[in-house]
């Protein structure tokens, strides 16, 4: 299991130079609803080639609706993540006027706020964490830091314009997690992903749609030691142009001097509320590998 999720990072997007820049262009001179027409050959194209992620989002979806997976059904669950891909286009060049974006439990951030000592923003795979970035302007300017796994063969967020050296810490970095905590000491947020693991990281076995699977424990390390409030945000895909942004409150963070199984209560709150969302919101679960480290579901 920790091979599996240890290489997804491993691999590079798809597709040559050419044909993204080709897609960028078309997004922001063709426009988003003929890019989305164009998206149903392409979206073809990777169920029939891709045949990892394929098997993987039958298996989530199977898991879903207590069934196997309908075709027609990992052809949405791709097309709705190529949609958010495309759209991170949109939000990268500051034209995210075309999407409609609700917003909800920003009262929960200024809360956490207000003590002082910053907020641990956990993320997922579930949805677009990049929509983090399109809610700071609703936050007064409140500084935001993405801490996050950075691969230079990432061609669609370079292509696109989005910067990856504004507010991001590069996870895996000598210092990456001690700059985090002085951001936190500094009273800003954090944000950061913890439904895969990292290459060599630690991590902690967790019950997750009714199956055992491993999540870091490094993220609920940092919200422990800074003893900052944490909450959870879920970038949702709805339908049609129409996204969600939710801030959820993840509970108190682990007692400073936590350490393996005592971070478990912490990791579990965080798998119960990405379950939640995830049977929610199932065409929004992005994890497109063996994510799971047993064979059956439990009963």
């Amino acid at each position: 299991m920790k091979a599996a999720t240890a290489n997804w990072s491993a691999r590079a997007e798809r597709g040559s130079v050419v044909l993204i820049q080709l897609v960028v262009w078309l997004a922001r001179v063709a426009g988003r609803r003929v890019c989305r027409v164009l998206m149903y050959p392409a979206t073809l194209y990777f169920v029939v080639t891709d045949r990892t992620a394929r098997r993987a989002s039958a298996e989530f979806l199977g898991l879903v609706h207590g069934r196997p997976a309908k075709w027609t059904e990992v052809f949405r669950h791709f097309y709705s993540f190529g949609t958010t891909l495309l759209d991170r286009v949109y939000l990268a060049s500051g034209c995210g006027r075309e999407l409609q974006v609700t917003i909800e439990g920003l009262p929960l951030v200024e809360q956490a706020l207000g003590n002082g000592k910053g907020c641990v923003m956990l993320g997922s795979h579930l949805g677009s964490f990049d929509l983090l970035m399109f809610a700071h302007r609703q936050m007064r300017g409140r500084p935001v830091t993405v801490m996050m796994q950075v691969d230079p063969r990432a061609r669609l967020r370079k292509l696109a314009g989005i910067d990856d050296s504004v507010n991001v810490i590069r996870v895996g970095e000598p210092g990456s997690y001690m700059r985090a905590h002085e951001a936190l000491a500094r009273g800003e947020i954090v944000g950061i992903l913890a439904d895969r693991i990292d290459a060599g990281a630690a991590s902690i076995n967790i019950p997750f749609m009714g199956r055992d699977t491993q999540l870091p424990i490094a993220p609920h390390v940092l919200a422990a030691r800074s003893e900052a409030p944490v909450l959870m945000c879920f970038g949702l895909y709805e339908a049609g142009n129409r996204y969600r942004l939710r801030f959820v409150d993840c509970g108190p963070a682990a007692p400073r001097a936590s350490r393996g199984p005592a971070l478990q209560p912490a990791v579990a709150r965080y798998a119960a509320l990405l379950e939640e969302h995830a049977r929610r919101y199932p065409l929004n679960w992005f994890n497109f590998y063996r994510y799971w480290s047993d064979g059956e579901a439990h009963a």
